[in-house]
C-alpha cells in the first residue's frame, strides 16, 4: 500500500493547492502545476508545457465550467477531436483522466478504445507514463486497466471530508458489439467522464449506451472522443456532420 511521501503539513498544503478553484476548475493550470515541465533529469526537461491545441481543449473545459456553474439545467461537455498521429492525443487523454480524478473527489472515468490492444498498450501505457511524473502520484495505485486512490487517501476523504469513494476510479473498459448493454456504466453524482480513444473504430451501439452515462443533472459531465478520421461513416464521423449540433468538434492538422 502506498503511503504519503510528504509530511502531514506538506500533504495538507498539496491537497489545498490541488483542490483550490484556481487549479480545480482550470485544467491547464493543473497540467502546468502537476508535471515537472522544464525540470532537469526528467522526461519533460526540454518541454515548457502543452501544445497550442492541447491548451485550447483545456481552456475550453475551464470556460464550460464557468458558463455552467450557475445553471439549473447544466450541459454535458461533448468534444470530438479528429487528428493524425503524433500530435499528443494520448498525452491529453492522460491529463484529462488525472485532472478529473485529482480534482473531482469520488468521480468516475471510463476509457475505451477501438481495440483491447490499443487500450492496454497505447492509451494505458501513456497514462502510466504521466502518472509516474504526477506531483501527487502517491495518491494513486495503477494497474493494467485501472487507477484507484490509495487506501490512505480513501480513508482520509471518508473520515475528514465525509465523501464516498466507492466509484472513485478510472477504468479501461472493453466493449462487445454483440452485447452492448454489458457496457452500461455507473451513474455518479460526483462527476462522470467518458473517453473514446480511436473512436472511429467504436461501433454505434456502444455510443448509444455511452450516452446513458450522463443522465444526472450535474456540472462535471464530460464525453471526449479522439480519433484519426479514417472512416466516412459511423458515429464519430457524424459528430462532425449530422450530429455536430450536439458536439464540439475540432480538426487538428
Amino acid at each position: 500500500m502506498q503511503t504519503p511521501i510528504y509530511s502531514a503539513e506538506e500533504e495538507q498544503t498539496l491537497m489545498a493547492r490541488l483542490w483550490s478553484p484556481s487549479i480545480k476548475d482550470d485544467p491547464e493550470a493543473f497540467v502546468l502545476f502537476a508535471f515537472p515541465w522544464g525540470q532537469t533529469n526528467t522526461p519533460l526537461a526540454k518541454f515548457s508545457g502543452p501544445r497550442k491545441w492541447q491548451r485550447e481543449v483545456l481552456r475550453h473545459i475551464k470556460q464550460h465550467l464557468k458558463e455552467n456553474g450557475g445553471k439549473v439545467d447544466m450541459d454535458t461537455l461533448r468534444m470530438a477531436v479528429a487528428s493524425g498521429r503524433g500530435i499528443g492525443k494520448s498525452a491529453l487523454v492522460s491529463w484529462l483522466i488525472l485532472w478529473m480524478l485529482t480534482t473531482r473527489i469520488g468521480s468516475s472515468v471510463v476509457v475505451s478504445a477501438n481495440s483491447e490492444a490499443q487500450l492496454r498498450s497505447v492509451t494505458w501505457g501513456e497514462l502510466t507514463k504521466w502518472h509516474a511524473m504526477l506531483i501527487n502520484q502517491h495518491w494513486w495505485e495503477i494497474s493494467a486497466t485501472k487507477i484507484v486512490p490509495a487506501k490512505w487517501v480513501t480513508e482520509l476523504v471518508e473520515r475528514d471530508l465525509k465523501l464516498g469513494t466507492r466509484y472513485w476510479a478510472a477504468e479501461g473498459k472493453l466493449w462487445s458489439e454483440e452485447n452492448p448493454d454489458s457496457y452500461a456504466g455507473v451513474h455518479n453524482h460526483s462527476g462522470m467522464m467518458l473517453i473514446f480513444d480511436e473512436a472511429s473504430g467504436i461501433p454505434d451501439p456502444i455510443w448509444a449506451v455511452g450516452a446513458g452515462f450522463f443522465t444526472e443533472n450535474i456540472l462535471d459531465r464530460y464525453w471526449f472522443a479522439f480519433s484519426n478520421p479514417r472512416r466516412n461513416q459511423g458515429y464519430f464521423y457524424e459528430a462532425f456532420h449530422s450530429k455536430r449540433d450536439f458536439w464540439e468538434s475540432r480538426n487538428i492538422d
